[in-house]
C-alpha cells in the first residue's frame, strides 16, 4: 500500500464519519411531533399536538351532523355523535400512531399521526 492509498482511505473514512454525524444531528433535532388530525370529507379541520398532558374537547357541527372528540389522559375518543350507527362512539379509544376512528355517515375521521415516527406493529402484523 502506498501513501496515496492510505490518504484516500483516510479521506473516505473522514467523509463517512462526517456524513453520519450530520445525519444523526439532524434526526435528533427534528421534532417527534405526534398530533391528532381531525378530518371531515377528507379535509383537515383541526390539528392538536398529542401527548399524555393534552386535554381538549372538540365539537364539530355542520348541518345536522354533530361529533364530539375528547382528548384526555393520553387517549382519544368520540364521546358523542348523532349518526345512526354510533360505531364511532362504540370504537375503543385510540392513542398509538396510525390508529383511527371513523364515522362513515358523517365522513368524519380522527387519527393519531406523526411525521417522524412510524406506526407500531400490532401482534398480527408482527
Amino acid at each position: 500500500m502506498k501513501k496515496l492509498d492510505i490518504f484516500i482511505i483516510a479521506i473516505v473514512l473522514l467523509i463517512s464519519a462526517a456524513s453520519y454525524g450530520i445525519i444523526t444531528f439532524y434526526q435528533t433535532t427534528q421534532e417527534d411531533k405526534v398530533e391528532v388530525i381531525i378530518k371531515h370529507q377528507g379535509n383537515i379541520i383541526k390539528r392538536y399536538p398529542f401527548d399524555e398532558e393534552t386535554s381538549e374537547t372538540f365539537v364539530y357541527e355542520e348541518n345536522d351532523e354533530v361529533n364530539i372528540v375528547v382528548i384526555e389522559d393520553g387517549r382519544i375518543s368520540v364521546s358523542e355523535a348523532n349518526c345512526r350507527d354510533q360505531i364511532c362512539v362504540k370504537t375503543q379509544s385510540i392513542s398509538k400512531i396510525g390508529e383511527i376512528i371513523v364515522c362513515l355517515p358523517h365522513q368524519f375521521t380522527v387519527e393519531v399521526a406523526s411525521k417522524t415516527k412510524t406506526a407500531e406493529l400490532d401482534s398480527i402484523a408482527e
